[in-house]
């Protein structure tokens, strides 16, 4: 119960700050739109925001250590992705985008939803199978 009360609560904190973060790029102050990103890594995982650039994804994903928190952070990745593209910055774009794939799968791998397969088959529009890193190829 303490435990799904918790998830609930990350969801709708990051729902909110996807929220701020997408309006922000679609004004196109990408700029400040990362800077929330930044702040939502801090204030939902007390995670630094450079962790992401820091690491692999299977090292991320156990730092994250449940499905609902890699979910989570996909989330912000693939938002990150977006406003990379707004600020033609696409090898930016693509590697968050590819980190937002990848804790997909992750996730997926460990307790898969409905939401995984969709967010992968969307994902994999902009992240081609030989983009990813080679163990997630075959997934």
């Amino acid at each position: 119960m303490l435990r799904d009360d918790y998830i609930i609560r990350l969801i709708r904190q990051v729902a909110a700050f996807v929220a701020r973060i997408a309006g922000l790029r679609e004004q196109g102050q990408y700029d400040q739109a990362l800077m929330e990103s930044c702040r939502a890594f801090d204030e939902l995982f007390d995670l630094p925001h450079d962790i992401g650039d820091a690491v692999d994804t299977p090292s991320l994903a156990v730092i994250l250590r449940t499905p609902e928190r890699m979910r989570l952070a996909a989330q912000l990745f693939w938002e990150e992705g977006r406003i990379y593209k707004g600020k033609r910055d696409p090898l930016t774009a693509a590697c968050k985008l590819r980190r937002a794939f990848e804790l997909y799968l992750e996730a997926r791998a460990l307790d898969p939803t409905e939401e995984d397969t969709t967010a992968i088959l969307e994902l994999s529009r902009d992240v081609p199978a030989s983009e990813l890193d080679p163990r997630y190829r075959d997934a």
